[in-house]
């Protein structure tokens, strides 16, 4: 079932690429000028169960090996339309080796004048483990081939993966659904987004997609609580660290990470992001302590019982160093889609990420000037 056929003159037949009158008219064809590659017959125009059309050989004429799936056409027939919105060139089921004599055969190629490497978009839907994409991954590279990977099977094979992505192997979660008329509607997750297939591939085409990673650049993110100042002359709204997370979700003490290079910095920004934002508290007994970000008096409050309230989040990049390491900390390293500024649960070394908010509706207690 391939998506690909040629002219007589060898001129490229893209059945999805095709437009509504071209389809037809070559469908209507009586002599059609449609021909399947390596000289395999003549080509005939087909649509699958799931709407993308392709080119089928002659009856008594298909090669060997196993079928492609409905599902594996529709996804290569979408990234093809992908790569051409960005401007590139792109033939399906295209074929080589590496220097080595190893072959490859990539779901759609993409090559675009004055870049000195290809793009094979692969959309993979029968099961496979990471060593086995690992491998077709260094068959690209040796061939000067750079690889996206479309996951559309059990995301479990891959679970290593997911928890340590690392920048030779770019895969990506594919989950297929329906849309309301009942017909296949895929989607790319990455960042926090859900992206169809072309929005993807167009994307990392046109440098949307990103790999960040540093040896000893970590993220935590400051869990703070909204309140109010004690003092009668003050009572203006204040907002409270209490606590700090790692990526994996781990709560980690404020004054734990206090002392990490970087966090200084990026506590500042948070308060001129946040005006309402007291300073970084410090231990005092058995609860925390701070200064209102208003009349600088002091107020004490617990780190444990704000379970249920309204909670803001704010990643700040601290370098982990040897300490971090020792705690469990690890840098960050991730796939990002576009513009800085909105990668979720990021930030740059000394500086705040993208503030985001929880709400809820009970109101935290306070301990006010003395502790209880």
């Amino acid at each position: 079932m391939p998506l690909l056929a040629y002219t007589h003159l060898g001129e490229p037949l893209i059945a999805p690429l095709m437009t509504d009158p071209e389809w037809e008219c070559l469908r209507s064809a009586r002599h059609r000028d449609a021909w399947m590659p390596h000289g395999k017959g003549r080509a005939i125009p087909k649509v699958s169960r799931l709407g993308t059309r392709f080119f089928a050989h002659p009856p008594g004429q298909a090669s060997g090996g196993a079928k492609e799936s409905n599902l594996h056409l529709y996804l290569k027939a979408q990234s093809l339309v992908g790569a051409r919105a960005a401007g590139w060139d792109a033939l399906p089921e295209q074929s080589g080796t590496t220097p080595d004599g190893q072959d490859w055969r990539a779901d759609v190629l993409c090559r675009r004048h004055g870049k000195p490497w290809t793009v094979a978009v692969e959309a993979q839907v029968q099961l496979q483990g990471e060593e086995a994409y690992r491998q077709r991954q260094e068959r690209y590279a040796a061939s000067g081939i750079r690889a996206l990977w479309l996951v559309a099977h059990e995301p479990a094979a891959l679970h290593r993966y997911w928890l340590k992505p690392d920048p030779y192997l770019p895969a990506f979660k594919t989950t297929i659904e329906k849309d309301p008329k009942g017909w296949p509607e895929a989607q790319v997750h990455i960042d926090g987004l859900s992206l169809s297939i072309p929005e993807f591939v167009t994307g990392a085409l046109s440098g949307q997609l990103h790999w960040y990673g540093n040896g000893r650049h970590g993220i935590v993110t400051l869990m703070l609580r909204e309140d109010q100042c004690w003092h009668r002359t003050c009572r203006k709204r204040v907002l409270l660290a209490y606590r700090a997370e790692t990526p994996q979700r781990k709560p980690i003490d404020i004054e734990t990470i206090q002392a990490m290079q970087g966090y200084g910095d990026a506590y500042a920004k948070a308060q001129a992001a946040l005006p309402d934002l007291a300073d970084s508290p410090w231990p005092l007994r058995k609860v925390l302590a701070s200064r209102c970000a208003h009349c600088r008096r002091e107020i004490r409050y617990h780190s444990h019982d704000w379970d249920g309230q309204d909670v803001i989040y704010v990643p700040i990049g601290i370098d982990i160093g040897e300490q971090g390491h020792r705690l469990g900390l690890t840098p960050h390293a991730q796939w990002h889609w576009g513009p800085e500024t909105r990668w979720p649960h990021w930030a740059p070394l000394g500086g705040i990420g993208l503030i985001s908010h929880c709400y809820r509706e009970v109101r935290p207690r306070r301990l006010g000037p003395k502790t209880s």
